[in-house]
């Protein structure tokens, strides 16, 4: 039988076996784009150490792993703590904690005008200017100009990466973008049946599937209007989406048209509630069976593992069809 556990460092010193008897919740969600990835563990305070002699420092690092005995643990990684909270009868004190990579300057509002540079260049501008590796491989487009205009430098990434079919998270001073349509094309890494989940829901979007999308742009050298395709090989018939944006060149412009195009993909939507699998992360894919009309490859937006003393270890995902 597997046995649910966790494994928990404060400022990098294991202090598992101090606080397990305390440790009501953990809950991990791991957000694939835009959003960072949070750390909540809740612990019950009866002898109210955790109000007093205990209580943890905001800013102070929280590193967590949650598995079962004798098997790999989920490396959550790295949070900083963000907020606690005090809540009685009874009293429990909630740490809640914020990926060690959304430092404070990355969302605090900046005006900058980047001219003549590529996404890559962009891109790894601000993660030297955060002290970031950047990880992942960008295509090179290039930005003839783009203003970030009083935008935080999370916010205006977020854009950036949406706009050229990207995701974009922080994870562990890693600034990291990968190709949406890549993630997506990548082979499912497990398999389930309808009895291995405990619960699903999925509904079917009814939304308009466009067999193209057209880009247009104002081409200053040719001082004419340009226009670039991207289409849908998955749809026979619809309609063409058409879309005027800034571009520097044709290039740039069918990267944008695939872009807009890849975001019209998603069919089926919706979560799906496991017994605890640590191998289920944002950004992967997974093939369900079983479900009639509903089998098939979903990806992973987002998945959130809890371990609940009383109840024990779920993962929970929520997914679209890819």
């Amino acid at each position: 039988m597997l046995v649910p556990i966790f494994e928990l460092f404060y400022e990098k010193k294991n202090i598992t076996r101090d606080v397990a008897p305390y440790v009501t919740s953990i809950e991990y969600t791991d957000v694939e784009h835009g959003e960072s990835d949070e750390l909540v563990i809740t612990f019950e305070d009866a002898e109210k150490i955790w109000q007093g002699a205990w209580i943890p420092t905001k800013g102070d690092s929280l590193r967590a792993y949650i598995g079962y005995e004798a098997e790999k643990l989920l490396n959550c990684g790295v949070f900083e703590i963000d907020e606690l909270e005090y809540d009685t009868p009874p009293d429990t004190i909630t740490v809640k904690g914020l990926a060690t990579g959304i430092k404070k300057p990355l969302r605090q509002k900046n005006s900058v005008g980047y001219e003549n540079k590529t996404l890559k260049q962009i891109a790894k501008e601000i993660a030297d200017k955060h002290g970031y590796t950047l990880v992942g491989e960008i295509a090179d487009v290039r930005v003839d100009r783009i203003t970030q205009n009083q935008e935080r430098d999370l916010s205006f990434l977020t854009k950036l990466a949406e706009q050229y079919g990207y995701i974009f998270k922080i994870a562990e001073n890693n600034l990291v973008f990968y190709d949406v349509q890549k993630l997506k094309g990548s082979k499912p890494t497990q398999i389930f049946y309808k009895q291995d989940l405990i619960h699903i829901n999925l509904r079917e979007k009814t939304s308009q599937k466009y067999k193209a999308v057209q880009v247009s742009y104002f081409d200053p050298k040719k001082k004419k209007t340009v226009k670039a395709t991207a289409r849908n090989e998955k749809v026979a018939k619809g309609d063409t989406l058409k879309i005027t944006a800034r571009c520097s060149d044709r290039k740039q412009a069918i990267v944008k048209a695939k872009a807009a195009l890849g975001t019209d993909d998603d069919k089926i939507e919706g979560s799906l509630e496991f017994i605890g699998n640590p191998y289920l992360i944002a950004g992967t894919n997974i093939e369900l069976k079983g479900i009639g009309h509903f089998s098939g490859k979903y990806h992973i937006k987002q998945a959130r593992h809890v371990y609940d003393r009383s109840n024990g270890y779920k993962t929970y995902c929520e997914v679209v069809s890819c």
